[in-house]
């Protein structure tokens, strides 16, 4: 139960936003935006995360972090139960799905939002060395692969590490906040 509890909380975690509301806010363009700062930035964003490997690249990311969960949620201490298992991985299977439609939704307006936060954030003289580096074969490897490096074994291991402690952490967070809850909705009903 407490695995499926933070399963729950780690897909949260990852964007709670309605679909509307994200398209809205994604669709928001800022006047203030330099031209030539959001020219470059969208041409970073074109070199680093190619179109066509957009998908694959977010859902590497995810399956990465999917299976740190997976390893972090095992040597969380607690004994393994088939049942539960089951579910958490149905449970998974069911969020991947749907992280694969929000991808799908999503994904445009994701990527030109990162254009539009480069040219906020950086300067057009910045963007253009960016642009630069990310025009070599080097740079756009470096920026194309990074995802990757979720899935490097050091990182994974560390990153699972991290991971159980965030999950060990949290299955007395999640009591008390149960345990608040069923308080609150127990007051509130009988009034």
């Amino acid at each position: 139960m407490n695995r499926l509890l933070a399963a729950l909380a780690l897909s949260a975690a990852a964007g709670s936003a309605s679909p509307a509301a994200a398209q809205a806010q994604a669709g928001a363009v800022a006047a203030d935006l330099d031209p030539q700062r959001l020219k470059l930035g969208r041409e970073i964003i074109a070199i680093a995360y190619p179109p066509e490997r957009r998908r694959e690249m977010l859902l590497g990311a995810t399956d990465a972090i999917t299976a740190q969960f997976r390893s972090a949620s095992a040597s969380s201490g607690q004994a393994p139960d088939a049942g539960a298992e089951r579910i958490v991985e149905r449970f998974l299977g069911r969020v991947r799905a749907e992280g694969e439609k929000a991808i799908d939704i999503h994904a445009p307006a994701l990527f030109d939002s990162f254009a539009r936060g480069y040219a906020r954030l950086f300067t057009a003289a910045e963007l253009g060395e960016i642009r630069a580096f990310v025009g070599t074969a080097a740079g756009a490897k470096y920026v194309q692969r990074s995802p990757e490096l979720l899935s490097d074994p050091d990182v994974a291991k560390a990153n699972s590490a991290y991971m159980a402690t965030i999950l060990a952490a949290l299955q007395p967070l999640q009591a008390e906040a149960r345990r608040e809850l069923d308080e609150y909705y127990g007051k509130t009903r009988r009034k």
